[in-house]
């Protein structure tokens, strides 16, 4: 079977942006993919030069926005540019709790809900209460997910999701890789599919 390596962010909204579409490749082309939630900005942004949102000069930030109000009217996917409660406060761990959920079998639905109420719902992704309801609407067992998401297990999955990007040479999110050649951004998702078709 083919396989996609997944690098992402759950506050990424170009993340957001590209999950759906990602799905829909992986399904048209009987490709795995394989989620790898990471430590964008405390350590791969560290590792590889990047400057996160806050920092940017003025110009920088202003486009960014201008794009993802380009990207989400052309894509037709609501998108909130300036959310409520981003950054937020504590990125990992929303992004323990979605590789808890992947290590349980629940491959992308969590992460697809954690994007979506930031960029979308206004809701506070570092929150617990959001991560639960979260869980409650996708019928998990939130005690089993949060017993598993704050375990040793699921933080040094972490650690090593963001080395390997780090040793990948990955340096932005999403990051997709298939037949070691990396795809960044869900603006190179037609690429990606062309490289699926081609292999």
């Amino acid at each position: 079977m083919k396989k996609i390596l997944y690098f992402y962010s759950v506050a990424s909204p170009w993340s957001y942006l590209g999950i759906k579409r990602l799905k829909e490749i992986s399904k048209k082309y009987s490709a795995q993919i394989i989620e790898k939630p990471i430590d964008l900005v405390g350590k791969v942004f560290v590792a590889t030069g990047g400057t996160p949102v806050p920092q940017r000069h003025i110009s920088r930030q202003n486009y960014r926005l201008l794009e993802l109000k380009r990207w989400g009217e052309f894509l037709n996917i609501k998108i909130n540019q300036k959310p409520k409660f981003f950054p937020p406060k504590d990125p990992h761990l929303p992004a323990l709790f979605c590789l808890a959920s992947i290590d349980m079998g629940i491959n992308m639905d969590f992460s697809s809900k954690v994007l979506e109420h930031l960029w979308v719902k206004e809701n506070d992704i570092s929150n617990i209460d959001t991560l639960k309801l979260i869980a409650d609407d996708l019928k998990i067992s939130f005690e089993e997910l949060n017993k598993l998401a704050t375990s040793d297990k699921i933080k040094k999955i972490y650690e090593a999701n963001t080395q390997e990007a780090i040793n990948m040479n990955i340096f932005g999110v999403p990051s997709y890789v298939y037949n070691n050649e990396i795809f960044w951004g869900q603006d190179r998702l037609e690429l990606l599919e062309y490289s699926l078709k081609k292999n």
